[in-house]
């Protein structure tokens, strides 16, 4: 009972978060100023680790979006993700639903997967938000997606799908990530990854999944955009808001139009 009061509290705040958007405004440009200010502060004093990071992460991204340059590339992959049905999923859903890879990491092989929940009503008026478990090691799409925030529960006879009334889904459009490489369906084709990763690591094939995956999905370029986790994603969320700050900064623009985090503890 407390963890769906706990997530019933998040959708409310999410909900309020939309809601009240356009009486709020004027206070998140003050704040956005300020962070941009203090962003601006640290610009000059950054690391030539920092530089390299950026380089390094912007070079991944290029030289794999060449391989998916055309625009009709992109839309054939998007339609290629889209799910008609899961199996066991109950009648009259009312929302689409989208699954698949992408590739961070095209030398090594490695490429994370996603699952995407777009809302029954108003979808593209709603904000993106990216969910995130912990562990490390537990997947967003066995637990968060089937057993907290996502669209549908399993049921008893562990066949079939029910839906989940308090799902996030209602409030915005959600994608479940499977992270680092090794968690769930997500996977490295050069089997010392699974020692490599670490807390920088995996913000960084983050970064590189969302920008990729925006290329897929346009329409959401330019979409508010929340990070969310719980556990050991206390750890992922601030790590890869700090990342997309990072690349937003140093590119004098909005590549992931970030504006707030939330994350939830365990005991």
């Amino acid at each position: 009972m407390k963890t769906i009061s706990s997530f019933s509290l998040l959708v409310l705040c999410l909900a309020a978060l939309q809601l009240h958007a356009n009486a709020s405004h004027s206070q998140s440009q003050s704040q956005e100023a300020q962070l941009k200010k203090f962003i601006s502060s640290r610009k000059n004093s950054a690391t030539s680790s920092d530089t390299f990071r950026v380089r390094n992460i912007a070079d991944r991204v290029a030289g794999s979006l060449s391989a998916e340059s055309t625009v009709s590339d992109q839309s054939s992959m998007k339609a290629a993700d889209k799910i008609t049905a899961l199996p066991g999923q109950p009648e009259g859903v009312d929302f689409d639903q989208y699954g698949g890879y992408v590739t961070v990491d095209a030398e090594n092989g490695r490429a994370l997967f996603y699952y995407l929940v777009e809302s029954p009503s108003g979808a593209s008026d709603k904000p993106l938000v990216l969910w995130l478990n912990g562990g490390p090691g537990c997947s967003s799409l066995g637990y968060g997606a089937m057993q907290e925030l996502g669209p549908f529960r399993v049921t008893e006879d562990n066949k079939t799908l029910s839906r989940n009334v308090n799902a996030w889904n209602n409030v915005a459009n959600v994608i479940f990530l499977e992270s680092p490489a090794g968690v769930g369906y997500s996977y490295s084709n050069t089997s010392s990854d699974y020692d490599l990763s670490g807390d920088e690591r995996t913000a960084d094939d983050a970064y590189v999944f969302l920008v990729k995956w925006l290329e897929r999905f346009p329409e959401y370029k330019d979409r508010t955009f929340y990070i969310s986790g719980e556990s050991y994603a206390g750890h992922y969320v601030p790590e890869l808001a700090a990342t997309i700050l990072l690349h937003n900064t140093y590119n004098n623009r909005t590549v992931i139009n970030l504006q707030g985090i939330l994350v939830r503890g365990t005991n």
